[in-house]
């Protein structure tokens, strides 16, 4: 029986959690800041005061500072040497960080993975993320844990290479998403009836389909709430994604100031497909990406 520690319930370990309690040979503990009882039954709630040996440690945290602030405790630092723990961190950091974390997990004597991962909320509750992946060393424990809920594994072979790949990734991602906010409102105006066609053709066919079947019901209906991927963490990841791609960088710049701007007029909890929501015309109308606007 492997003992995993889950550290924060945040939107993507909520969709995790259920998949590493399906495997039977895996025993979940859970550390929360705002849980007073545990989500499941099976879920053991720990302080860090009380962490034994976890042969896996899976992290998911805000930002650097958060998950500095953990893995650095004396406590989590002592756990990870007495049970020479896989450590794996899954958020999107900056490269700065990601390359003192695997000298510092490499000291404390545990087993350094890094592992963003990409899929949004709906790929962590199907158990179908894929994951941009380094470790220091092969470690039979992480493939039991990660084969819970990734679909997907890419081996990069230098430390830090996952993070600034996903980093960059983001960044071409949200510059996409930019783009929508440019022809959109201008496809909806000169076409006016006639755009429920343009959006079915947009959703279904040619190089902007994958793009616009995920995301452009989202914009035409202003629907922001109930985050796949909030907002504030594009805007962060964007201002990490700088360390990466070197100034001047206009394209980066523009895509930034955009969610920036967005962040300011809809708040860190909503949707990041609401920086379509700060360009003219969008959030007008209730056509749809898949229904008809005639009547």
């Amino acid at each position: 029986m492997l003992d995993v520690l889950v550290v924060g319930y945040g939107l993507m370990t909520r969709g995790i959690l259920p998949h590493l309690l399906r495997r039977e040979e895996l025993s979940v503990s859970l550390m929360s800041r705002h849980l007073t009882s545990p989500p499941y039954p099976e879920v053991r709630l720990v302080r860090a005061a009380e962490l034994e040996r976890p042969d896996a440690i899976l992290g998911c945290f805000e930002d650097d500072d958060a998950s500095r602030d953990f893995w650095t405790s004396p406590h989590v630092t002592e756990a990870v040497a007495r049970g020479h723990s896989a450590c794996i961190e899954m958020s999107t950091l900056s490269p700065s960080w990601i390359d003192a974390w695997h000298g510092h997990i490499r000291e404390s004597g545990g087993v350094a993975v890094e592992c963003p991962v990409t899929g949004s909320r709906s790929g962590a509750a199907d158990g179908t993320l894929s994951a941009f992946v380094h470790q220091s060393a092969y470690d039979a424990r992480v493939e039991t844990v990660l084969n819970a809920f990734t679909r997907q594994r890419y081996s990069f072979g230098s430390a830090g290479h996952p993070t600034r790949f996903k980093l960059v990734y983001n960044a071409w991602g949200a510059a996409l998403l930019h783009s929508l906010t440019a022809f959109v409102p201008t496809l909806r105006t000169v076409l006016d009836d006639d755009f429920d066609v343009a959006a079915r053709i947009l959703s279904s066919d040619g190089w902007m389909a994958p793009v616009c079947a995920s995301k452009l019901d989202r914009m035409v209906e202003s629907r922001f709430d109930d985050p796949d991927f909030a907002l504030r963490h594009m805007v962060k990841d964007l201002r990490y994604a700088h360390d990466v791609l070197p100034p001047p960088h206009p394209l980066l710049d523009l895509v930034h100031d955009s969610f920036t701007r967005a962040l300011s007029a809809h708040g860190g909890d909503a949707d990041y497909t609401a920086v379509t929501g700060t360009g003219t015309g969008t959030g007008a109308g209730t056509a749809t990406a898949t229904g008809s606007g005639r009547s």
